[in-house]
């Protein structure tokens, strides 16, 4: 198990929702970023998994990227075309460079610059990360954003195993690894269930399981793009947007590449029409 340093405790009144830490204690191969966990809901509730036996990479919440111009900036085995997963040394780290805490009403923020390094410590990618917190009537709300530049004057490729030739894989870019849970019903607003849900373009996905016994519901919003949701519940539990679901992500120089997402995370069991089940 890792011993990441806390970057920052997020608090809202009297609960401590989540904590940001750097992933510095995080092992090289599991290419070391900063992440959320635990996050939890306001009744204290915790949603998220930290190094999970089954796959030591998934972290919380978080960013990261299976292909920066060929370095492995997710964690564990690369997916190669041709040949499937192959462990190599090819492994990456996102570091926070300068970190300025915001106030917010009702809750808080930080505006964060990262660099991408690749094995050889070269940046392959800068960040700038801007993240907001605050209470809502239905719980409490998480905003993030990547605004994501190229370091010189070539174009960054953003890849998955998706469009390295895994069909159906194409996973990176903002990630959420749930704790364990069961009862789990993930849907957007024309789909339900895992088969339906994975792949789809939708402008949000939600995911309600019960979580030792305390059900609760996550619903991510994305604000300004249409990239497909990625989604497992019977290998594991997990919810992310697919940044290059079939093709790279292209990250053009002096033109930034921009993700950003809303989750509002609840105490209970959202129902389909949209009516809280405590």
């Amino acid at each position: 198990m890792s011993t990441d340093d806390v970057l920052r405790t997020i608090e809202l009144g009297t609960v401590e929702v989540a904590l940001e830490r750097d992933g510095a204690g995080t092992p090289a191969t599991s290419s070391p970023h900063p992440y959320l966990h635990p996050v939890r809901t306001l009744g204290r509730t915790v949603l998220t998994a930290h190094h999970p036996a089954d796959h030591d990479w998934h972290c919380g919440v978080g960013v990261a990227i299976p292909d920066v111009d060929g370095v492995n900036c997710w964690g564990g085995p690369t997916y190669v075309r041709g040949e499937g997963y192959v462990w190599r040394d090819d492994h990456g780290r996102a570091d926070v460079l300068r970190a300025e805490h915001l106030p917010a009403p009702r809750g808080g923020g930080t505006v964060q610059e990262l660099a991408w390094r690749g094995p050889d410590h070269t940046v392959v990618l800068h960040e700038d990360r801007t993240l907001a917190w605050r209470v809502v009537d239905s719980g409490w709300e998480l905003t993030w954003s990547s605004s994501f530049r190229a370091p010189g004057n070539d174009i960054v490729h953003l890849g998955s195993p998706g469009s390295n030739g895994r069909v159906g894989a194409g996973y990176g870019g903002f990630s959420w690894r749930f704790a364990e849970c069961t009862d789990v019903v993930v849907r957007t607003a024309d789909a339900q269930g895992e088969e339906a849900v994975h792949g789809s373009i939708a402008p949000w996905v939600e995911w309600s399981a019960v979580f030792e016994g305390a059900p609760a519901t996550v619903r991510l919003e994305a604000l300004d793009h249409r990239d497909p949701w990625f989604v497992r519940v019977a290998e594991y539990p997990a919810i992310g947007s697919a940044l290059a679901w079939r093709e790279p992500a292209l990250v053009r120089p002096g033109v930034p590449f921009v993700r950003s997402f809303r989750a509002t995370i609840t105490d209970g069991a959202v129902l389909p029409g949209n009516t809280l089940d405590r």
